[in-house]
């Protein structure tokens, strides 16, 4: 397996993680009052924005001392700022909810896998 393989393969399962995370998000605001959805989007739009301005520094930091793996960083960076970013939102709608996590984590590696599967056979 190749660096790039590998960082494709972590960038994929982070990009799923995300995406089911935002999905169980979208799925609980729907639950909740129509007046709070309001609230519960700003609250994701807090958690995300740091993340977001870590990427925009990192970009920075590597376009001035001119990393040349810079893609490589964002690649990996963009999807595990919204993973982080959808998580926090999530514990702040919700309580702790393991059993939850753990389908999530089983369900993110189930098709996180069958993605990269794909990707190498075809």
């Amino acid at each position: 397996m190749t660096l790039i393989a590998l960082i494709t393969a972590v960038a994929t399962l982070l990009w799923t993680f995300a995406v089911l995370g935002f999905i169980e998000w979208f799925w609980t605001v729907a639950r909740t009052e129509r007046p709070q959805h309001v609230a519960h989007m700003a609250d994701l739009l807090g958690n995300l924005v740091p993340a977001m301005i870590a990427l925009v520094v990192v970009v920075m930091v590597g376009a001035f001392i001119g990393l040349p793996s810079v893609v490589v960083i964002i690649a990996l960076l963009f999807p595990a700022g919204l993973a982080f970013g959808v998580q926090m939102a999530l514990n702040d709608l919700r309580g702790t909810a393991w059993p939850w996590e753990a389908g999530r984590i089983a369900l993110v590696v189930l098709i996180g896998g069958a993605i990269i599967w794909y990707g190498q056979v075809a």
